[in-house]
């Protein structure tokens, strides 16, 4: 089940996501200090795992806390998910025991959130986890200080948001470059806020935008032909990225559901404001990707062939991707 707000958005409309967790009667707030806390997750047994933006969202089910040291975890021979987190961007914690309306049971979860208040990773116990062992890093993670008022920064206010010029010789001469395999994963497993203005300079020959409704196709195509991909959603603080098969999607009021055993993901195609084609030569060949952009120009999600290192991207997902009629001159 999805659960993209703590509280309903009507009742506390001018309120951030970490205000409204702060209310919250059985919320403590975490030390500032998260990655201790998370290298010890492990000893609470298999987890659900949520990365989001204000635009899409990624859960996946019985994850073990493991992932936060090894930062890949293979959950089947043709599945596995890939974590990267960056530390500066993670402002504020909590951990959460609230009702779960679908269950009827308590949930127990931890939350983090940038310095805006945005949500940017949300971890939730299953019923079979350790909960004695969830409230006992609580208690030795908890901030000493429960009371101040909490400081969430306005984007607007925030100097450090500035963006910083490109050299677009360099920028297309790294692009040219052939990476090799692991190198690529690494550059698309990490959040960019110059990603769209890239793509942009890079060239007709490396981007070029598509229709807003090629995201839709190209899942669409793949499930049908049974073909695994890599779908990821990121925001400035976590990149989590599922490799597997797209098996079940829902369409419902410009919400586009990805919804397997165990893996869900949502995407609000109503936020789409451009999605572009990227190609990267790489030494197993060029490798494609969809990169979706909101009206913000902040990146989405993105959707990749799945491909064992070595060997080329599937032809199925090529052909389907040049497939997609280009918008130019935009």
């Amino acid at each position: 089940m999805m659960r993209l707000r703590p509280f309903d958005d009507q009742q506390l409309p001018n309120l951030t996501d970490v205000q409204r967790i702060a209310l919250h009667p059985q919320a403590t707030r975490l030390h500032n200090e998260f990655a201790p806390l998370l290298n010890r997750l492990a000893a609470l047994g298999n987890l659900t795992e949520v990365t989001r933006n204000s635009s899409a969202l990624l859960e996946k089910d019985n994850v073990s806390g493991a992932l936060y040291v090894k930062n890949e975890i293979e959950f089947a021979p043709a599945e596995a998910m890939h974590l990267r987190i960056f530390y500066p961007q993670w402002e504020h914690g909590y951990a959460l025991e609230e009702h779960d309306e679908c269950s009827g049971n308590k949930q127990h979860s931890f939350q983090f959130f940038d310095r805006y208040g945005n949500m940017l990773h949300k971890i939730v116990l299953r019923e079979n986890d350790d909960i004695l062992a969830f409230r006992q890093l609580v208690s030795e993670h908890a901030a000493a200080d429960q009371s101040s008022p909490l400081q969430v920064v306005h984007p607007r206010e925030d100097k450090a948001d500035v963006r910083k010029e490109i050299d677009v010789d360099a920028l297309r001469a790294d692009w040219a470059h052939t990476h090799n395999h692991n190198d690529f994963v690494q550059r698309q497993e990490a959040f960019d806020q110059q990603r769209l203005r890239k793509l942009r300079l890079a060239g007709k020959a490396f981007a070029y935008q598509v229709a807003n409704d090629s995201a839709r196709i190209i899942l669409q195509r793949m499930t049908e032909f049974g073909t695994a991909i890599m779908a990821q959603v990121g925001n400035a603080g976590i990149v989590q990225a599922y490799y597997g098969k797209i098996k079940n999607i829902g369409i419902k009021d410009s919400r586009l559901k990805i919804m397997n055993s165990g893996f869900r993901m949502l995407l609000r195609e109503d936020h789409i404001d451009s999605i572009w084609v990227a190609k990267k030569p790489t030494t197993d060949g060029i490798i494609t990707s969809l990169e979706l952009f909101n009206r913000q120009g902040m990146h989405i999600a993105s959707f990749l062939s799945k491909k064992d290192n070595g060997q080329p991207e599937p032809r199925e997902w090529r052909e389907s991707i040049m497939r997609l009629m280009p918008i130019f001159g935009v």
